[in-house]
């Protein structure tokens, strides 16, 4: 039996930077706001821009953890392209 090779792990875009809460809701709110309007959101830094569009279904994961006195809240989405969302069953 042939094993499957998966694909590498291509890191598009990685950044840290501090925000105030307010400007981290904001951002949040932008995201949001731009995945309702268009489907899609861009991050740009610099020169650089990712374009970040979901498409189908999405596999979302929210984690918090606490160690010492450091707390850290992750919001994790992931979705596999052409990947459609389930027909929904009526009932008429």
């Amino acid at each position: 039996m042939n094993e499957m090779t998966k694909p590498a792990t291509q890191v598009l875009l990685k950044h840290k930077e501090q925000l105030s809460p307010m400007d981290f809701a904001a951002m949040l709110e932008k995201v949001a706001q731009k995945l309702k309007e268009e489907g899609k959101f861009t991050i740009v830094q610099g020169e650089e821009q990712v374009i970040v569009q979901p498409t189908g279904q999405i596999k979302v994961e929210f984690k918090y953890t606490q160690k010492g006195d450091k707390h850290s809240f992750e919001i994790e989405f992931d979705w596999y392209e052409g990947e459609q969302a389930p027909k929904s069953m009526t009932i008429e």
